[in-house]
C-alpha cells in the first residue's frame, strides 16, 4: 500500500504540484459537467418528445452532437475525450429513461430497440472523439475534421431524402439547411487555413459517395 501511495507523490521541487493539481480539479469537472449538461439536455429532449413539438426531429440527434463534439474538443487527452464523450452521452439517456415514467412509449434518442441505441450512443462517442482528434495541426486531424462534419452531414441528407432509412417528411430543406449549417460550422472552428479546405474535400467525398447510393 506504502508503494501505491508513493506512485502519486510528486516533488513539488522538480514540477509545479498547484498546476498538477488545477489539471486534475479541470478533467474531473469537465466529465461531471458534461454528465449533467447532458442530463439537462435529455430532460428537454423528453420535454419537446412529449409535446410533440416541430423541433424534436432536429432536437435529436443534434444537441447531443454539440455536446459531444464540445466535450471531445476540450478534453485534456484522447482517454478523457472518450470517458467524457460516454458520459455526455450517457447523461441524455438517463434522463430519456426517466422519461418512460410518465411516457412508456418513448424512444430513446431516436433509436427503435436496444441494437439502434447502442449503436447511436457509440455513433456520438465516436463523433465526440473525432472532434477531439481534429484539434492535430496535421492532415489526421483534417481528415478527423472531415469525417466528423460528413457524419453530420449524411445524418441530414438520411433525414431529408425520401430514399433514407431514416426519412421525415418536412425535413427539406429548411431543417436540412440548418443540418448543413451546423456541418459547416464544424469545419469552421475545428480546422485551420488549407486544413479547411482538405476537410470540406473529405466531408463532400463521403457525401458523394453515400448519396449516390440512397
Amino acid at each position: 500500500m506504502a508503494h501505491l501511495e508513493s506512485a502519486f507523490e510528486y516533488d513539488c521541487a522538480e514540477v509545479d504540484c498547484a498546476e498538477i493539481d488545477r489539471r486534475q480539479r479541470g478533467i474531473v469537472l469537465h466529465m461531471v459537467l458534461s454528465l449533467l449538461v447532458g442530463m439537462l439536455l435529455g430532460t428537454l429532449g423528453a420535454v419537446l418528445s412529449h409535446a410533440h413539438s416541430p423541433l424534436d426531429a432536429f432536437y435529436e440527434p443534434y444537441a447531443y452532437v454539440l455536446l459531444v463534439v464540445v466535450a471531445g474538443y476540450t478534453a485534456a487527452g484522447l482517454g478523457w475525450a472518450v470517458l467524457s464523450c460516454a458520459l455526455a452521452t450517457f447523461g441524455p439517456l438517463l434522463s430519456l429513461l426517466a422519461a418512460t415514467v410518465f411516457d412508456p412509449g418513448a424512444m430513446f434518442l431516436g433509436a427503435g430497440g436496444a441494437e439502434g441505441l447502442n449503436i447511436t450512443v457509440a455513433a456520438l462517442v465516436v463523433m465526440g472523439v473525432l472532434a477531439h482528434l481534429s484539434r492535430n495541426g496535421t492532415r489526421w486531424g483534417d481528415l478527423a475534421g472531415g469525417v466528423l462534419a460528413g457524419l453530420v452531414a449524411l445524418d441530414g441528407l438520411d433525414k431529408a431524402l425520401p430514399g433514407g432509412p431514416e426519412y421525415i417528411a418536412g425535413f427539406w430543406p429548411w431543417k436540412a439547411v440548418v443540418v448543413g449549417v451546423l456541418a459547416l460550422g464544424l469545419l469552421v472552428t475545428t480546422r485551420r487555413g488549407w486544413g479547411r479546405a482538405r476537410s470540406a474535400a473529405v466531408a463532400v467525398a463521403m457525401v458523394a459517395v453515400c448519396a449516390a447510393f440512397l
